[in-house]
């Protein structure tokens, strides 16, 4: 009676067995049972390898110098790699469902093999893009992170992964090698280079950019045309973010800093100085030689003696020749100005009306904002010092319009 029931024969090297049996009943127990055993065993094992995992990371984590298994764990790296366990019981026992002569059981073997094929590709990609971003947050920390960025880098890493996910997963559907598939991708290169058109300039832009060190983040640029003036925030793989000073945010393509004049003001940052270039414009009219009472103002007016400003004592000097000599010594001896940088207050070419001197020099702070205060407080020095010196700056005349 037991014999009908159930019934096991062993194949000849008992690597395969069959069971028989003529009872419903028994029948739904055994596949129950099956069933219930492949969950326990893919929880069990899911559960088992997320725990030692995790610890063994954890304690290798903590040493100092697995500082990028650290950037691994916060990226939850592991966390994604232990859903492969149970995918891979799944599509090793579902070839057990498929040789079931239970209709509705057996028909989802096959599909439920796929389904856990699909679902490890899903897994590794997870897993790899999560890397991805840990390799990204650790590069972060080294200090020639800014000077080399590799977001860029990292985003084409991305699209390699996911064309390499697709791939697979429609190998693993059709049940065929990946290398039929490779095959056929050669014919679609021509249409490849079309739709990524802007992500492989933008590639080979960034190339550049990095290895000639032309763009860093923190950089501030000046981009004629596209109205980018700010500081850059960001370098991905098609885009440079900009954020200018009204703080609006521009976004330009890669390959536009390779194809357009782009001035960048790093040199600027890194020598520690930054220019004033600023020409005072005079009346013409009132530039004299000084008499005694001029002379005497003068004396009693500025810091320092006028014998210490003319080096020659043969030469008579203007007023506009001591204005300059004393505007000179007086920004020479300033605390902010640079004094291993040029330094000069020289007369322009002047027109009919109009004589200009042009005081240009460096400043050792390159912040814009104290950087504006210090040009504001010598510019405002050097003006008011203009009527001391009988000068006056030069205005514009206009015809008075007549009375009606």
């Amino acid at each position: 009676m037991f014999d009908k029931a159930l019934r096991i024969e062993g194949g000849p090297d008992w690597h395969h067995f069959q069971v028989y049996t003529d009872s419903w009943a028994v029948a739904i127990l055994l596949i129950a049972i099956l069933l219930l055993a492949i969950l326990l065993a893919s929880a069990i094992c899911y559960y088992a390898t997320r725990s030692i995992m995790l610890q063994i990371v954890g304690r290798l984590a903590r040493q100092e110098r697995h500082k990028w298994l650290r950037a691994a764990e916060r990226h939850k790296v592991f966390h994604r790699l232990a859903p492969l366990v149970p995918a891979a019981i799944v599509y090793a026992a579902a070839p057990l469902l498929s040789g079931l002569t239970f209709p509705l059981i057996a028909a989802l073997g096959h599909p439920l093999a796929l389904l856990a094929g699909c679902y490890m590709v899903y897994t590794l990609l997870r897993a790899a893009l999560a890397f991805l971003d840990s390799v990204g947050e650790r590069y972060s920390h080294f200090p020639s992170a800014s000077e080399r960025p590799i977001k860029s880098f990292l985003q084409v890493a991305t699209i390699v992964l996911y064309v390499i996910a697709l791939i697979a997963a429609i190998s693993v559907l059709l049940e065929r090698s990946p290398a039929y598939f490779l095959t056929g991708l050669s014919a679609m290169t021509a249409l490849l280079i079309i739709i990524f058109r802007d992500s492989l300039l933008g590639f080979v832009a960034s190339i550049q950019l990095t290895a000639y060190d032309m763009l860093r983040v923190g950089d501030w640029i000046e981009v004629p045309g596209f109205i980018a003036d700010g500081t850059v925030i960001d370098i991905a793989l098609n885009t440079i973010k900009v954020r200018n000073f009204d703080n609006s945010i521009v976004m330009l393509p890669s390959y536009v800093l390779l194809t357009h004049s782009v001035k960048n003001w790093r040199g600027m940052t890194d020598s520690g100085g930054r220019r004033v270039k600023h020409a005072i414009h005079f009346d013409v009219d009132t530039v004299c030689f000084p008499d005694e009472a001029l002379l005497a103002r003068l004396r009693n007016g500025i810091d320092r003696p006028l014998a210490d400003l003319v080096s020659d004592d043969t030469q008579r000097h203007t007023n506009l020749g001591l204005y300059r000599l004393y505007l000179t010594a007086h920004l020479r001896d300033h605390p902010v100005v640079r004094h291993d940088m040029p330094l000069v207050v020289r007369q322009l070419q002047s027109t009919h009306a109009v004589v200009a001197l042009e005081i240009f020099l460096y400043l050792d702070e390159t912040r814009w904002i104290p950087y504006e205060n210090l040009q504001s407080d010598m510019l405002d020095h050097a003006y008011g010092l203009v009527p001391l010196f009988g000068l006056r700056c030069w205005q514009e005349r206009r015809a008075s319009s007549p009375l009606p």
